[in-house]
């Protein structure tokens, strides 16, 4: 019971981490910015959906690891 405790918790961080990218739609530095924003709107809707796999890929790397700290030796 205590793993499933603690799976509903990891999936909850998990959520919440991939909902926290969806309003990432700008760019770090101001030169991605700016070539962006020079860029056709199809080129830009590529870029935000490339923002959201980078931050899907990055929520699976810490879900993993942290099921594999958490888990039973």
């Amino acid at each position: 019971m205590n793993c499933i405790r603690a799976l509903r918790g990891i999936a909850l961080i998990a959520i919440l981490a991939i909902a926290s990218t969806t309003r990432s739609y700008a760019q770090g530095c101001a030169q991605c910015l700016d070539s962006t924003r020079a860029t056709p709107p199809a080129v830009q809707a590529a870029y935000r959906h490339a923002i959201y796999l980078l931050g899907g890929a990055g929520v699976a790397v810490f879900v993993a690891g942290a099921l594999l700290l958490w888990s039973d030796p």
